[in-house]
């Protein structure tokens, strides 16, 4: 059953450290690759509205955590390991196939596979981590 009693401070802290994540992700690390396997230029993004993607970002970081603290509830884990492990599954059966799906069909390199998801691999690890030992 869903939870509230949560450890709000974390989750707060884990969207923070995902909206970091992803800026460093697809800045330094990967921004350059990302650009060209997406065909976006910075020009494309000069001028542009860039709230509404941030804001889908926030919700997204904010959800992920919400819901893997529920399931860290759930499954009762306390310790690295087993935050680790689950924060792995929920990329492998929700995040990274689901991504693997979306790049076959919209004929995307497995290059930009690696990007999106290895992200999202990343962030989990991170989140499943911390709210286990937290």
């Amino acid at each position: 059953m869903l939870t509230f009693d949560l450890n709000w401070i974390a989750i707060a802290v884990l969207v923070i450290a995902n909206m970091g994540l992803g800026a460093v992700w697809y800045g330094p690390l990967f921004g350059k690759p990302w650009m060209e396997a997406t065909g976006i230029k910075m020009d494309d993004m000069e001028g542009k509205n860039m709230l509404p993607p941030y804001a889908v970002a926030i919700l997204n970081s904010f959800f992920m955590a919400f819901f893997m603290a529920n399931v860290i509830a759930w499954t009762g884990t306390a310790s690295l390991g087993g935050g680790l492990l689950l924060g792995l599954f929920m990329w492998l059966g929700f995040t990274g196939l689901s991504f693997g799906v979306n790049h076959a069909f919209e004929m995307r390199s497995l290059h930009l596979w690696f990007i999106n998801s290895g992200m999202y691999l990343v962030g989990l690890l991170i989140m499943g981590a911390v709210l286990a030992i937290w």
